[in-house]
């Protein structure tokens, strides 16, 4: 499980969708229409994350929540109040204020014809699942140490940038990812871990009305420069 969608797809033993369509009140074709337009937005957004050693770190913190990976295992837990909320604090993270929240669901809108107000409703909840199922899917590669050790760092501040010797929270990820994702070096530069990194954060396969409709390029120009 390392694209976004396998995530939401694998979530919750497999009916993530379902348990969404029942928490929102849709069918479940139109909860998984919603969620494969909102991964594109929270692909955009992680990616854009880490580049930036400061927000990487709270992704990470966000990554190793507790609560997220229960919404990824549980869908009441999933329905909580504490996971709306850590998951409106991660979008925060991820992707900026409240109003690129709502200019990101009125995209999806225009692709999926639901309301944007319902779609602002689910993308805390989705991150949160998401973001729970990126641990898990570390957890279940025998990574789950080495997350803790990125958590550790990033509690004790180590968030700078790699240096030549591969310090930092940066260094740290580089090292990881490279040797997790098949790289060779054991001094592979930042930029390599970072795209190692978005290789994670990956849409996955998303369908054609998804790719086809311009909704990504739109996503983009919103987080570049906060309008539509």
């Amino acid at each position: 499980m390392f694209n976004l969608n396998e995530i939401l797809q694998n979530a919750q033993g497999g009916q993530a969708i379902n348990n969404l369509a029942q928490q929102f009140g849709l069918s479940p074709e139109q909860a998984q229409a919603a969620v494969q337009a909102l991964i594109p937005a929270l692909s955009a957004g992680l990616a854009k994350s880490a580049a930036q050693p400061g927000a990487l770190g709270s992704i990470i913190s966000a990554v190793t929540d507790t609560d997220h990976q229960a919404s990824f295992s549980s869908p009441a837990a999933a329905q909580s109040p504490a996971a709306a909320q850590k998951g409106s604090d991660a979008l925060e993270q991820i992707l900026g204020s409240n109003h690129i929240v709502q200019q990101i669901a009125q995209q999806a809108s225009r692709v999926t014809g639901l309301r944007p107000d319902l779609l602002a409703q689910m993308l805390p909840v989705v991150a949160s699942i998401i973001l729970g199922g990126l641990a898990t899917s570390l957890h279940n590669q025998g990574l789950g140490g080495v997350l803790g050790q990125l958590a550790s760092a990033v509690e004790q501040g180590n968030v700078g940038a790699a240096t030549s010797s591969g310090g930092g929270l940066m260094g740290m990820l580089t090292n990881f990812l490279n040797s997790l994702l098949g790289g060779t070096s054991s001094t592979t530069s930042t930029n390599a871990g970072v795209n190692a990194l978005t290789k994670m954060f990956a849409p996955g396969n998303l369908p054609a009305n998804i790719t086809e409709s311009g909704l990504q390029e739109s996503i983009g120009k919103i987080l570049s420069s906060g309008k539509p």
